[in-house]
């Protein structure tokens, strides 16, 4: 027994690794453009970028969607040793995902003036943040199919070569921000090309193992779509709401906040919103790189690995959580001088103060987020999608639209703590009720 729990810790270590330092390659090229824009463009492209990145987590929401739902599914029922239907599932999820990406790059082709206007961008950012976003949903395609890819190579037992994929596209996507925007002085297009090709060379790199070293991920003729891509969007729902939210939540602020302070408010918030986004990715890489053990330890019945999984998860992310919101207050001064090349002291003075207030949310967020995962990996998708959407969607709106009214920009930063602060007590009820359960009678 005590072998048995020694091998599940170091499967559990080994996976959440993976899963967070492949998550920060993806996220860091975000962080990457943040600095690079800041330095080499200014403040308002900045704020073009904070007003464009929304459309970064739809197009990575569709993409966990996918990949996450599907590779679920095909673990689950490999570990039933449903081999055939395992492959058709991965047929599938590959045409849900070209489907997508094509309808995506066509708005870019056909709407990206309306969609500059739906984000909020006004006049004086309106051509930069059009040109990011247009570059951006052009090449749909890698955002989409790489997330795809990195989910069943990593359930197909493969995290590293999932985590290496994503780290090398991200070190590319520095090296040409800085190639882009200093020595060639191509401004937000740089930025924006450098951006797309992280995904490209993680994707490149994915589809060369699954062609050359992969033996269980094969394309099969699936017999039944509808019921299958149901099966997908079901497990995945709850990573994209998570994903989406983020940038549904940083269009929501942007839009508030350029009505209290202006684009240098939202340049402020761009820069706390993108190293949040960081730290986001963290507890999304653990969640999903513990997902293939939990997903397998379900198939197979073992009860007493998903409870040991789930508490090291909880007691782990908490700890994570206080550990951040630490670091952050204790260094937002110096964290704000590295991104405000401009000196303005009223961005400084913003963000210090959104960094402080902000990332306490950090503390509550990494459970949410990763029961959320631990939920649809054993596919119980409604608690799952009811946890995304509590702090996705139906807090976050309420809260947005009212605290800023009674408190401005002080209103603006508390909204997200306060969220995650009451999505935890919702899922502290469903851990209770697990605990209280056979994971077959829940």
């Amino acid at each position: 027994m005590n072998k048995k729990r020694k091998n599940l810790r170091r499967e559990y270590i080994k996976g959440g690794a993976f899963g967070i330092f492949g998550m920060l390659g993806i996220s860091v090229y975000i962080l990457a453009d943040t600095y690079f824009i800041a330095t080499g463009i200014g403040n308002e492209a900045l704020a073009s970028l904070n007003i464009a990145i929304p459309i970064y987590g739809l197009l990575t929401g569709i993409g966990l969607m996918l990949g996450i739902g599907g590779a679920t599914r095909f673990t689950i029922l490999r570990a039933k040793k449903k081999y055939d239907d395992s492959k058709k599932v991965f047929t599938n999820t590959l045409i849900l995902g070209g489907g997508l990406s094509i309808i995506m790059t066509l708005i870019g082709v056909f709407f990206a003036e309306e969609f500059t206007r739906l984000l909020g961008a006004d006049e004086a950012i309106f051509q930069t943040t059009k040109i990011y976003l247009q570059t951006v949903l052009l090449f749909s395609v890698f955002f989409i199919m790489n997330n795809i890819f990195v989910a069943f190579v990593r359930n197909d037992n493969n995290p590293k070569i999932a985590m290496l994929g994503m780290i090398i596209g991200s070190f590319g996507n520095i090296v040409l921000d800085y190639i882009f925007i200093f020595p060639l002085q191509m401004g937000m297009l740089g930025a924006a090309l450098a951006t797309v090709t992280a995904p490209a060379v993680g994707l490149s790199l994915m589809v060369y193992y699954w062609l050359r070293h992969s033996k269980t991920l094969k394309i099969k003729r699936p017999t039944v779509f509808i019921k299958e891509w149901g099966e997908i969007f079901s497990l995945g729902s709850s990573a994209f709401i998570t994903d989406f939210s983020n940038g549904l939540v940083i269009l929501l602020f942007n839009l508030t906040i350029v009505r209290i302070s202006g684009n240098i408010g939202v340049a402020a918030y761009g820069v706390v919103a993108n190293i949040a986004l960081v730290i986001v990715a963290v507890y999304i890489g653990m969640g999903q790189g513990i997902q293939p053990l939990i997903s397998e330890s379900f198939g197979k019945n073992r009860e007493e690995d998903l409870k040991r999984i789930l508490r090291w998860t909880v007691f782990l992310t908490f700890g994570m959580g206080v550990i951040t919101y630490g670091l952050g207050f204790a260094f937002a001064p110096g964290i704000m001088e590295i991104f405000n090349s401009e000196g303005d002291p009223t961005m400084s003075r913003l963000g210090i103060a959104g960094i402080r207030i902000y990332f306490a949310a950090f503390i509550f967020m990494g459970i949410n987020i990763t029961m959320g995962a631990f939920f649809a990996a054993v596919s119980l998708a409604k608690p799952a999608i009811r946890i995304s959407l509590l702090r996705g969607i139906f807090l976050i709106i309420p809260m947005i639209l009212i605290l800023p009214r009674w408190m401005d920009m002080f209103g603006v930063w508390l909204a997200v703590p306060v969220v995650e602060l009451i999505t935890l007590i919702f899922v502290l009820g469903y851990l209770r009720y697990f605990f209280s359960r056979t994971m077959i009678k829940y």
